[in-house]
């Protein structure tokens, strides 16, 4: 009788993996090729550049165009809303690729309080000022080389007797100063945190609109560099005399606008291009103490 077999060998068994940190980074497959080209963030300069030569085109075809072509059939009212449906259209078209500025002075706004560098800037202010060429120019074509105009100044800012005006320049510093320093406070505020989104368009449009209806018989109501500029150039020599005026105080007014953002809102000195300014931060702080001084007296007093 023969032996029985031998049992068979107990199975090997399975040697532990070593146990290595978790990466934070996949590993590449080499059989997918290379990974791809990070997604740049943000529009292009050209893609701004685009944006705002279109967008403050399109307000000058609608605003001042308004007027030079329609002002019989829609009298100063229609145009102070084509004004601001001009600003409201664009604001939801091209928005998200430039932030809709179409105006110089939003855009100093804008660098004054640090949201774009001065670099890009210079890339909004020259494609305004095209955009407000182009603008004018379909304008001045449509027209007739302003011989179909019912401004009879191709809807060119001013003061006094150039275009019609009882207004002089004193009252014309005092609405562009002040009624351009409301349009960047508004625009601004509508970047602020816990503003509702999507309703900046809204808010920029109606404030351009009732800006124009209350300005419109002082100066034609400029608020904007670039749309003087897009006019005054078609208009003659009386308007572009004149044009130095809606350069500098809109501008003035766009500062202007900062400080009052930044009085309402919970935005810090410190963070803008004001921030630099000592002498401005010492007058800041001694407000805020007056007012907590003058609080703790009337609580003191209160029973």
């Amino acid at each position: 009788m023969s032996n029985p077999p031998p049992p068979p060998p107990p199975p090997a068994r399975p040697v532990p993996r070593p146990v290595t940190a978790p990466t934070m980074v996949a590993p590449v497959d080499s059989t997918v090729g290379p990974p791809a080209s990070p997604t740049p963030i943000g529009p292009s300069n050209l893609k701004i550049f685009s944006a705002e030569a279109v967008g403050t085109a399109v307000l000058m075809i609608v605003g001042p165009g308004s007027a030079i072509i329609a002002l019989d059939a829609i009298s100063v009212f229609g145009v102070a809303f084509a004004f601001g449906l001009a600003l409201l259209g664009m604001a939801y078209a091209i928005g998200h690729v430039s932030g809709c500025h179409i105006n110089p002075a939003v855009t100093l706004g804008f660098w004054i309080s640090r949201k774009i560098t001065l670099a890009r800037a210079i890339w909004y202010w020259v494609a305004q000022l095209v955009g407000a060429f182009i603008g004018g120019l379909i304008i001045f074509i449509i027209s007739d080389a302003g011989e179909k105009d019912a401004t009879g100044v191709f809807a060119a800012n001013g003061w006094g007797a150039d275009i019609g005006s009882d207004f002089g320049l004193g009252a014309t510093i005092v609405v562009e100063i002040f009624f351009t320093a409301l349009l960047i406070f508004v625009v601004l505020s509508t970047t602020t945190v816990g503003y509702p989104t999507g309703f900046g368009g809204l808010a920029a449009g109606l404030t351009l609109a009732m800006i124009h209806l209350a300005t419109i018989p002082v100066d034609n109501t400029s608020v904007n560099p670039a749309r003087s500029f897009g006019t005054a150039i078609f208009s003659g020599v009386d308007a572009l005399t004149q044009l130095w005026a809606f350069i500098v105080f809109p501008l003035i007014g766009a500062v202007l606008g900062v400080l009052v953002w930044l009085l309402v809102h919970d935005e810090r000195l410190e963070d803008t291009m004001f921030g630099g300014q000592q002498g401005l931060i010492n007058a800041r702080n001694r407000a805020a103490a007056a007012a907590n001084r003058v609080e703790g007296s009337i609580n003191q007093r209160l029973p």
